[in-house]
């Protein structure tokens, strides 16, 4: 707006209207800038989540968003799955902490909170991770005074068991990979072992940290291997949190066996992209998954009658091999019963089970893949 030469004007006076009298008699009024609309708060800044006062318990420290949105904060919640379920903090918002309970001790836990006012919840914090655990003298497989005598046992860690040629602490494995623990001694009481393993995978993507469903599963008395429900988390860093260290693992004569102090450690290992095939005996065909999303079917043929392949969830056993040579006498096949045969050099070979169940190409059989079952167990493709 410009004003006529001659013209008073009035100082302007912070907040207050702005009234001005042109030549022409009307009179204009310039109100003072709008207040900024409010909106939800900033995200708080997590400085810590340490041990509770007692067992499975985290205390999650922060310090407040750097704005409030021009609203104040009423209340912050708290997640424990990287946003997906939220559940409000208890602790006062005067006190920048928010007490977790009920937590499983030794199972690292990724925290990310928020703030809420009037308008709603805010920007979520980054995340951080921290790990309940038993207050000292606490756990009953810890006594404080250890029995007399005594002796130590360590353990050696595989993440891939199943004799892959591959150092899982290098490279990347697949969702189907057996983690196996090796002691140094047999172990009496293998359930106490159980109680003070904790397996956990965390999100390449997202960061985000979540318990896996599965079980241990004892080999012999010094063998046990972790199998999950389903298959690992594709793209992940699978931990295996150990809190063995001077846990009393049962008697081996009047001996009491006892975890060394090496065994308070993270054992890790990280999985690759999903890559999972389903066989389907019944349409003859196999579907290949990466990530969860179908990219590939083969037609193929699996065991003809009374050889027929069994069902289930198997893991590659070892390497591929790029030629592998099959024969009646590796199978034990009685040369009276079952015509003596020897297929050599056959490509592209990947091993199932230790008996000799192999996925491989069958150039001799194309006119039955996609048909019907003529193996001798093994899953024959193109």
């Amino acid at each position: 707006m410009s004003f006529a030469p001659g013209v008073r004007t009035p100082a302007l006076i912070r907040g207050a209207a702005l009234v001005v009298a042109s030549l022409l008699g009307a009179t204009v009024i310039l109100a003072p800038p709008a207040a900024a609309a409010a909106t939800v708060p900033d995200a708080p800044v997590i400085t810590s989540v340490v041990g509770g006062a007692a067992s499975g318990q985290l205390s999650v420290k922060y310090n407040a968003p750097f704005t409030d949105g021009g609203s104040p904060v009423v209340a912050y919640d708290v997640s424990l799955d990287g946003g997906v379920v939220w559940f409000p903090c208890s602790g006062d918002l005067a006190s920048g902490v928010c007490p977790l309970l009920n937590l499983v001790n030794g199972r690292p836990y990724s925290v990310v909170l928020r703030a809420r006012n009037a308008l709603g919840p805010g920007l979520v914090s980054i995340p951080m991770t921290g790990t309940p655990s038993l207050p000292s003298g606490a756990d009953p497989d810890k006594p404080a005074t250890l029995p007399k005598p005594n002796v130590r046992v360590s353990a050696t860690f595989n993440a891939a068991s199943n004799s892959l040629g591959v150092d899982g602490a290098t490279t990347r494995l697949g969702v189907g990979a057996l983690p196996k623990l090796h002691f140094s001694r047999d172990i009496p009481d293998k359930a106490a072992v159980e109680r003070h393993l904790v397996v956990t995978s965390t999100a390449d993507a997202t960061g985000v940290t979540r318990a896996v469903r599965g079980s241990w599963g004892w080999m012999d008395d010094r063998n046990v291997i972790f199998r999950p429900y389903k298959y690992w988390p594709g793209a992940s860093v699978i931990t295996i949190t150990s809190n063995l260290g001077r846990v009393v693992m049962g008697k081996s004569g009047g001996t009491t066996v006892v975890g060394a102090k090496s065994l308070k450690t993270n054992y890790v290992f990280r999985t690759a992209r999903s890559l999972v095939a389903k066989v389907d005996g019944s349409t003859h065909q196999m579907r290949v998954f990466v990530n969860g999303v179908k990219v590939k079917t083969f037609p193929i043929s699996l065991g003809q009658k009374d050889w027929e392949t069994r069902n289930g969830v198997k893991v590659v056993s070892t390497q591929k091999e790029p030629k592998h040579t099959y024969t009646s006498v590796a199978l034990n096949l009685d040369p009276t019963v079952e015509k003596p045969y020897e297929l050599k050099d056959i490509p592209w070979n990947t091993r199932l089970t230790p008996t000799g169940e192999f996925m491989h190409s069958a150039p001799w059989a194309l006119g039955r893949l996609g048909r019907w079952n003529g193996s001798h167990g093994c899953t024959n493709m193109r």
